[in-house]
């Protein structure tokens, strides 16, 4: 069994929808999110590194860059907002930052301090909190709420750039400038406080105190501390926002909605102070600039845009370049800007081929990683397949699917097949056949014919995967019904129409993605149930999940022997294989992984995702790559398609610049001769007039060196006189300096034979002291040899604690090592800073004795120019005497100082050495404390654990309780309607009995008429009379022609035959209900039943911690008492759990007794309203009571 390492090698695209995505580190290293991912990319080297998301968090919102350029802070959204601390030398964790006071999920916005040492970020909805840290020990220095309203949006917060305490964030009607006193954030008043608040999009900092504030109207506010110093209005014909804003040091630029930069200068001569130059475009389509990065050297600027993209600009050309021109080139290449919904590669050549919504296919070089191809095209994308060769593409567009060919320079198409928004299609492992699926078809093509050799029939739903095997003769496919289908290619049940061969079907689970191995003995799918499942002969063989994550995606490499599946979180698994459960999870997009292939080599695995991202990741596995070298593998393929147009014409292009290289020849040389020429005709004319000018200038020579020797001759004569009286002013001046020299050198002969007698009775109290000290320490060891043979007696008990101790030990010389890495950290920087102050001085010092320099040679001359200098150097010399005779003095009380001082520091080094064994015995207790803390903690630990573990119990079922209640609601709506349906037959049915009364009451009636003329049957005229009064009393109209009575009965008792039948059906259909009803309500019963035993055993716990019962407890201080840390520790954790266990109890009960409720209401009222035999029975839906049918 294996398990396949993943290791990140190169992303294309960027997640532009983060505050402040891009960061210069250097001049050739930018930092930008990608996916789940911080990338940090070397633009000369095109070399990526990254930093991994932290687990459990769902994407990227903010990042920010210390000043001094060594960490990167990222915040991350969860379910209380995480922001960790890299460093960019190591790329180690350096801090996780995390805060359980505010309920925002996320910060939108980070910064630095000046110094590096503070980390701010500002919270989102609904608290929007600015909270401020000492991220290195991860301490919360201040906190407050800057939204005005919860409604309010902020999008920026900021330091000052030389100022720690000075902050400025802004947001929707929100502007505010903060100060930092005393671990409180102090609101300062501010020049926007006047105005009507608007929507403040962005601002930056253009010195200490000036803050320029862009606005959603395209207005520009520029405020220096409680000042407004300038207005800027947007141009009339200007209906932008301004989304970014920087400043540089000739002023700012800004970026706006609609895609342009706008230059602005620093201008004296305008009230605004600076004055509009010239506008870029950065992108056609009219983007939204998200944000703006300036190099260290101001020559380039990057620009981040909401379609996430990177464009570079050069800033040091932005005076040169036209207005309304593009001088914008991406900073790597143009990444998807929308959802990538396909990815395939080839065999033949490195590349890897990509669509997605944006309408656009893009075929990337992952040996180079490059971008070889892009094409627009006109319909969205939904699909796409790569051909083994490398030399074609079929794309599923939305109102076609397309057969292309990939030429030199461009992706042509030569076929269309009428399949409309296809989702999947896939190239045979030969290339010479494709499957599209169209809808619940699977059409089967010959790829060089283009002929349809068959279609796959029997799926319900929507087909979302295909997978040949790798001899092609057998195609696995899955989709929204819960089917796979194994097709057998080389039978046919009907014609054009393939064998279906093993099947599994699962209706309660929709398959999003399946593989076969390469035998095709068993295939893999994934779908919405969270599992992954292994499908051997039509039998489910095993199933796995991945921590409950939705797998969306599965992939197989083609030796069978590495399995990846992809996330809607954006992770990506790699499982041990054969399936066996175990599996590494690898932080990889934002959004939900769309697609995944892999090479043919298993090298490389290719996912795309939603958030329009392509990674590269290198597949590590001894074993594969072990196998892969037994093999002999092909060299890429550099073979392109070129068509026979486009050859003649690159022909004709070819030509027809080398006609024009050579006529520009033969032009070029005949311009360079006629130059020649002028040249030898210049240099002539100079070579003339140098001749002259050097004549002049030897004569003026002459001259000049004449004067210089009678110069040098005066100067001489004086310089010798100077020397003269200097020599004799020398030796007076040594000659007194001699007689202080000899007097310094008896007092340095006096203290030296003090010192001698001083370390002789130093000796002799040494001596003393050594033999002190071997009593003593006989004594000791008397007294430590009869320790000793009791500290053996508790050795083994000592032993049992080894264990422990040394775990304790490791983890306090990891902390050590940690602490003392950052110490060295600080020392470095510490000492590097003194070694800059060491250089500047020494700069500074050699400046200075050039200036000294400078000063003799003056002071020469001064001295050459007259006898008054000497008179003040004279009078400057009594006066420098008098100074040595008072330094003397000075010096002599400085060293009785410094004898007394001496004797001090003796007396504070003894005192000094108290404190440090006072220290140590401090250190010793600390130590055991702390053990202690520690044990306590491990102690408590377990109990939290549980206790969460009960609350997330709670939590399922809470989530199951309201599944089951939406189960119930849509049961009481289908039980309204057969009541609605039963009562309108009951209306039917009344309304025929009443009927049926009626007639019968008519013929009882006419019976007793007839029965009353049968007297006079023998009586002709009487019974002629009595037949026509049972006429008149009878017939009452005469009838209207002939009545089809039998079809209206016959229609009658068909319409009643289907009533009835329905009553049947709605019957049953009730009562299967009820029973299905019933047993869900007897397993929530169950179910409530046991968690109502958990939690009474929890408040059991709880009941026995708050009455005092104690775990074993870890060892007591020398002292025997124990601290009261732990104590008040365990106590107040003890009732926060009792508070919240006995919420979530009353909770629980409540819903308990909701449920019984509404279970026998739901058990009762179809009882209640069952008609017996000889009840009316309820109106029948559509008819009232006095309708008849």
């Amino acid at each position: 069994m294996s398990m396949a390492a993943l290791l990140h090698r190169h992303l294309f695209g960027v997640k532009g929808d983060v505050r402040d995505p891009i960061c210069y580190i250097d001049e050739q290293t930018v930092l930008y999110p990608a996916g789940h991912n911080t990338c940090i990319f070397n633009l000369e080297q095109r070399i990526q590194r990254f930093l991994p998301g932290t687990e459990k968090t769902e994407e990227i919102t903010a990042i920010a860059v210390s000043p001094n350029k060594k960490f990167v802070a990222v915040a991350e959204k969860s379910d209380k907002g995480i922001i960790t601390v890299f460093d960019l030398h190591s790329l180690k964790r350096r801090r996780l930052l995390t805060t359980t006071d505010s309920n925002s999920k996320e910060f939108v916005s980070l910064a630095f301090s000046p110094d590096s040492k503070l980390l701010m970020a500002q919270g989102g909805a609904p608290d929007w909190v600015l909270m401020l840290w000492t991220w290195e020990k991860a301490k919360v220095v201040a906190a407050v709420k800057t939204a005005a309203t919860p409604n309010s949006v902020m999008y920026q917060c900021s330091f000052s750039p030389t100022d720690n305490n000075f902050i400025t964030v802004t947001g929707n009607g929100v502007f505010k400038q903060l100060k930092l006193v005393d671990s409180n954030l102090k609101l300062l008043p501010n020049a926007l406080n006047k105005r009507e608040p608007q929507n403040y999009l962005c601002h930056a900092w253009l010195s200490e105190e000036r803050v320029v504030v862009g606005t959603d109207t395209g207005d520009l506010l520029v405020v220096d501390g409680v000042e407004l110093k300038a207005f800027i209005p947007r141009a009339p014909s200007d209906s932008s926002s301004i989304e970014s804003v920087i400043g540089y040091s000739k002023g700012l630029v800004t970026g706006s909605d609609d895609g342009t930069i706008s230059v602005y200068d620093k201008s004296e001569e305008t009230k605004e102070q600076y004055k509009k130059g010239r506008t870029f475009t950065v992108d056609a389509s009219a983007v939204k600039i998200r944000h703006l990065a300036l190099s260290h050297t101001e020559e380039h600027l990057i620009c981040a845009t909401e379609n996430n993209q990177l464009y570079n600009f050069p800033l040091s050309n932005a005076d040169i370049a036209k207005d309304k021109d593009k001088p914008c080139e991406p900073l790597a290449f143009l990444f998807h800007s929308g959802q990538v919904t396909g990815v395939d590669t080839c065999i033949r050549k490195p590349l890897v081929a990509t669509c997605g919504l944006d309408k656009t296919v893009r075929i990337w070089n992952y040996a180079e990683k490059t971008l070889e191809l892009f094409k627009s095209f006109n319909e969205e994308a939904h699909s796409l397949a790569f051909h083994p060769s490398g030399l074609q593409l079929l794309v599923g567009f939305s109102d076609k699917m397309r057969l292309m060919n990939v030429v030199m320079d461009d992706i042509r198409p030569f076929k269309e097949f009428a399949v409309k928004a296809c989702r999947e299609c896939r190239f045979s492992h030969g290339g010479h056949m494709f499957a599209a699926v169209n809808g619940s078809t699977i059409n089967i093509f010959a790829t060089y014919t283009c002929e349809n050799l068959g279609n796959l029939r029997g799926h319900n739903g929507k087909v979302r995967s295909v997978c040949w095997s790798a001899d092609d003769t057998t195609l696995v496919s899955c989709g929204m019904d819960g089917a796979a289908y194994e097709w057998n290619l080389h039978s046919y049940a009907a014609p054009r129409e393939f064998k279906r061969g093993h099947e599994h079907v699962n209706k309660s689970c929709n398959l999003t993605s399946a593989v076969c191995t390469p035998d095709g003995a068993k295939t893999y799918v994934v779908g919405s149930d969270k599992k992954i499942r292994e499908i051997s002969e039509s039998n489910v063989a095993q199933e796995k999940t991945a921590g409950g994550t939705l797998m969306t995606q599965v992939v197989l490499s083609h030796s069978g022997k590495m399995l990846f599946t992809g996330a809607d979180n954006g992770t990506v698994q790699s499982w041990k294989f054969p399936l066996s459960g175990d599996y590494q999870e690898y932080q990889c997009h934002s959004r939900a992984v769309t697609r995944m292939c892999i090479t043919y080599d298993d090298t490389h695995l290719f996912t795309v995702s939603d958030d329009g991202c392509l990674l590269i990741i290198d597949v590590r596995d001894k074993e594969i790559r072990a196998a892969k070298r037994d093999k002999e593998m092909l060299p890429f393929s550099e073979e392109i398609l070129v068509t026979k147009s486009d050859l003649e014409e690159k022909t004709q292009n070819t030509n027809d610049l080398k006609n024009k290289v050579e006529e520009l020849t033969n032009h070029i040389g005949y311009q360079l001769r006629l130059k020649d020429k002028d040249t030898k005709d210049k240099m002539n004319a100079i070579a003339d007039k140098y001749k002259e000018d050097m004549e002049a200038e030897k004569a003026k020579y002459a001259m000049l060196e004449g004067e210089k020797t009678d110069m040098e001759l005066e100067y001489e004569d004086r310089i010798k006189s100077m020397e003269d009286r200097h020599a004799a002013t020398t030796q007076q001046t040594e000659a007194q300096y001699q007689q202080k020299i000899m007097s310094e050198v008896e007092r340095y002969q006096q203290l030296m034979e003090e010192k001698e007698l001083l370390n002789e009775r130093w000796d002799e109290q040494n001596s003393l002291l050594v033999e002190s000290h071997e009593r003593l320490v006989q004594e000791l060891t008397d007294e430590y040899e009869y320790k000793l043979q009791e500290e053996q007696l508790a050795l083994q008990r000592v032993k049992d604690d080894k264990d422990k101790l040394g775990r304790e030990l490791e983890e306090t010389r990891r902390q050590v090592e940690e602490d003392a890495d950052q110490e060295i950290e600080e020392l470095k920087d510490k000492y590097e800073v003194k070694l800059a102050a060491e250089r500047e001085q020494h700069l500074r010092l050699k400046g200075e004795n050039g200036i000294m320099r400078k000063k003799f040679t003056q002071q020469l001359k001064e001295i050459e120019d007259g006898k008054d200098d000497n008179k003040q150097l004279m009078a400057r010399q009594k006066e420098l005497y008098h100074q040595i005779s008072m330094l003397e003095k000075e010096i002599a009380g400085l060293k009785k100082e410094i004898r007394e001082r001496d004797e001090t520091i003796g007396d504070k080094e003894k005192r000094i050495y108290d404190l440090k064994k006072k220290n140590q015995e401090l250190e010793k207790f600390k130590f055991v404390l702390d053990y202690k803390i520690k044990e306590l903690k491990k102690q408590i630990e377990p109990r939290e654990l549980e206790i969460s573990d009960m609350k997330q119990q709670i939590k399922e079922m809470d989530h199951e309780l309201e599944r089951y209640h939406k189960n119930n609601s849509k049961l009481e709506l289908s039980i309204s309607d057969s009541k609605l349906k039963l009562e309108g037959q009951q209306h039917e049915i009344l309304a025929q009995r009443r009927h049926l009364n009626d007639v019968e009451n008519l013929l009882q009636r006419y019976r007793n008429d007839v029965h009353a003329v049968m007297p006079y049957i023998t009586e002709p005229k009487q019974l002629k009379e009595a037949v026509k009064a049972l006429y008149a009393k009878h017939v009452l109209s005469p009838p209207q022609g002939a009545q089809v009575d039998h079809d209206i009965q016959k229609e009658y008792n068909r319409q009643r035959d289907y009533l009835e039948k329905t009553v049947d059906s709605l019957k049953r259909k009730l009562s299967k209900d009820m029973e299905l009803h019933k047993t869900d309500s007897m397993r929530i019963m169950q179910e409530n039943v046991s968690l109502i035993k958990e939690i009474n055993e929890l408040r059991r716990e709880i009941k026995g911690l708050k009455q005092g019962p104690r775990p074993v407890q870890a060892p007591l201080p020398p002292n025997g008492k124990e601290t009261p840390m732990g104590s008040s520790g365990r106590g107040s954790r003890a009732a926060t759990a009792s508070v919240e266990a006995a919420k979530e109890i009353e909770m629980q009960r409540e819903e308990i007794l909701r449920l019984r409720q509404r279970l026998e209401s739901v058990q009762g009222n179809p009882i209640a309203n069952r008609p017996t035999s000889r009840e009316k029975l309820p109106p029948m839906d559509g008819f009232s009571e006095s309708e008849p049918p």
